[in-house]
């Protein structure tokens, strides 16, 4: 059977830290954005941050990180792919997904066993099973593409999203995968870490790259590539 999977690569030109991006600021909002739509979603502006609140049907979800920058990616997710499609992606970018673009996702939220990568803690009140981060995980450390597809079968995901080129996101994904991510990166002069040759034949660098992913490039923008897999 054919399965169509497309992949976005969101390039970030303001990163922001991945061990922050749940965290809840009690600042008021500089602007607030009623956007409706299935979930009747609201955008909540902020200095330097935005946040998405939805309700979906398992309830509300309030606070959680949105990328203005992805906002047009997310309008080709909307308009482009099944209603009922379900989307493999790292879990900053899941409620995204299901809140704004309405699509599924296997993950959307932190597990019990990895709340160390929120900075608030208080701040997280959704837990998603421990193994679905794992198998995210290992889907986007692989470097073969069958065994990332394999992966997204057992979850019915037809889609991929591959997160932000941030390395501290990097770093987290080998750890989850059960990986040394010290295998994986190497620590520049200035102290940052960035993917070494071992961490750029990972499924998630060929994705941010122009590495061989056997996918064909079908979108692309200032903020991401969408790629598909006939």
């Amino acid at each position: 059977m054919v399965i169509a999977i497309t992949i976005i690569v969101v390039v970030i030109v303001a990163a922001v830290a991945h061990f922050s991006l749940t965290q809840k600021s009690k600042e008021l909002p500089t602007s607030v954005e009623s956007v409706g739509g299935e979930y009747n979603v609201t955008l909540s502006y902020f200095n330097g941050y935005a946040q998405i609140a939805y309700a979906d049907e398992t309830g509300n979800h309030s606070g959680m990180y949105f990328a203005p920058q992805m906002r047009s990616g997310l309008d080709w997710i909307k308009n482009n792919t099944p209603a009922n499609a379900t989307f493999l992606c790292w879990w900053d970018y899941g409620h995204m997904i299901k809140g704004y673009a309405e699509r599924n996702v296997i993950v959307r939220n932190t597990s019990h066993e990895w709340i160390d990568m929120v900075a608030d803690k208080s701040s997280v009140t959704e837990f998603d099973p421990n193994q679905r981060l794992v198998d995210v995980a290992e889907a986007l450390t692989t470097s073969n593409s069958s065994e990332a597809q394999q992966i997204m079968e057992e979850y019915g995901a037809t889609y991929v999203v591959a997160g932000g080129n941030d390395t501290q996101n990097t770093w987290w994904i080998y750890s989850v995968a059960g990986l040394e991510p010290r295998d994986y990166h190497e620590q520049l002069q200035n102290g940052t870490w960035v993917l070494n040759a071992s961490g750029k034949q990972g499924m998630i660098a060929k994705l941010q790259g122009d590495g061989d992913t056997g996918f064909t490039l079908v979108y692309e923008d200032v903020a991401m590539k969408v790629y598909k897999k006939e």
